[in-house]
């Protein structure tokens, strides 16, 4: 049904002039119910209009479109304020309204309809949608179940997610440079799953230990008055070894004997020794070496004997008649057994000595040892030769022999002769 009727109604052979055009369309009506007075209507105009009436464009007026150009644009939609998004914001159907969202906040469902608010308590979010999870807030509840006995780990050389690593009874984590192995403790220490751990036996070595590490705390404790011992005769382990009132320890080839000194002496617990009364002495004794010229009750031993018996001269004297002349005179002298002769002094007026060493038995002239002369005596005092010789041990049959003559012919006296010696 056509809307409009022509205002011109043409008939064949009539000429189309523009009069007749404009009055075609200037003249035309529109037709009966061309407007239905429920969606559109006539204006009160003229010539008259057709116009939507309010409320005229309903559902199926509304064309379905699927391109950004067409249907109602954004353009065509109401203006609202800045920061707000169309929803209906109630908990019924109705007209949608402009909700305003903050900054970082977001639109969430409230139950009765959608409140703008922004993330916090475990998390919060940036206007550049970057959620943040707070410290402590991710509980054990809240991550994913794992197999029993394990522990979360990052398994890797490199950085990434962690997965649940297993760790069976008396095991330990141990980093082996491309992550973790489980392993229980071995070699020479081993470990329960209580933590309790046990060094082998003999495990611990002497390269092991620090020097002065084992302080005497880290020793075993022992019994009362005990000193700590290898009592056997064979390497092995220490014991401790009883020490009563006053003993000491003794070797005894197999180990020690704890013994008090007794027999010929005693001691007291203070190291205080006393020897017995009227000790028999056996074997080669020794002791202290008094000092030279010792005269007290202290024991002498034969180094202190020797040495006073060298500091005393032995002599053997040869006199003749004072102030008498003599005719030449001739002797000898024993050395004493363990001594040696070592020189001679001659005394007398105007005399020649000669000594010799010769054999008693013996009728050579044996081996000369000194020669020496005296002058003639000063104020009656005797004069005196000395006779310097290599030392002449004792012997048996050895004898120092001397003859005396008259000195550059005098006739004088000849009063005796000193023979040094020494222990040998």
């Amino acid at each position: 049904m056509a809307i409009l009727s022509k205002g011109t109604d043409f008939s064949t052979g009539d000429q189309v002039t523009a009069a007749n055009l404009d009055a075609l369309v200037d003249s035309a009506t529109f037709a009966a119910g061309a407007v239905d007075n429920t969606t559109t209507a006539l204006d009160s105009s003229s010539p008259q209009k057709i116009i939507v009436k309010d409320g005229g464009i309903g559902t199926t007026q509304l064309a379905t479109s699927d391109s950004t150009t067409t249907g109602v644009t954004f353009a065509k939609m109401q203006h609202v304020a800045s920061g707000t998004v169309l929803a209906n914001s109630t908990s019924s159907e109705g007209d949608i309204s402009a909700l305003t969202v903050a900054d970082t906040k977001i639109i969430i469902g409230n139950g009765s309809g959608l409140t703008s608010a922004a993330l916090s308590g475990d998390a919060t979010m940036t206007n550049g949608g970057a959620v943040t999870i707070a410290n402590d807030a991710v509980t054990l509840a809240k991550m994913q179940n794992v197999a029993a006995n394990t522990v979360l780990v990052r398994d890797a050389s490199s950085e990434g997610n962690i997965s649940a690593k297993a760790v069976t009874n008396t095991q330990i984590l141990i980093g082996d440079g491309t992550g973790f192995t489980a392993a229980a403790l071995s070699g020479d220490a081993t470990m329960t799953n209580g933590g309790v751990v046990t060094i082998a036996n003999d495990a611990v070595t002497t390269a092991k230990i620090d020097d002065d590490a084992v302080t005497l705390a880290k020793i075993e404790n022992v019994a009362a008055n005990t000193v700590l011992v290898r009592n056997a005769n064979s390497t092995g382990d220490i014991s401790a070894k009883a020490v009563a009132n006053t003993q000491i320890l003794i070797g005894d080839g197999t180990g020690f004997t704890a013994a008090a000194l007794s027999g010929d002496a005693t001691m007291t617990n203070a190291g205080v020794v006393d020897i017995s009364n009227d000790v028999a002495l056996g074997g080669s004794p020794t002791t202290t070496t008094q000092s030279a010229g010792n005269n007290t009750t202290r024991v002498a031993t034969t180094a202190f004997v020797t040495t006073a018996v060298a500091a005393t001269t032995l002599t053997e004297i040869v006199e003749a008649p004072l102030d008498v002349a003599v005719v030449p005179v001739s002797g000898m002298i024993q050395i004493p057994t363990g001594y040696k002769a070592t020189s001679a002094v001659a005394y007398g007026y105007r005399i020649t000595v000669t000594l010799t060493e010769k054999n008693v038995n013996s009728t050579s002239s044996g081996t000369a040892l000194a020669s020496g002369s005296t002058a003639a005596k000063t104020n009656e005092s005797l004069g005196a030769v000395s006779l310097n010789f290599t030392d002449v041990n004792s012997t048996s049959t050895n004898y120092l022999h001397y003859d005396v003559v008259n000195f550059n012919g005098f006739t004088d006296e000849f009063h005796g002769i000193k023979v040094n010696v020494e222990p040998i």
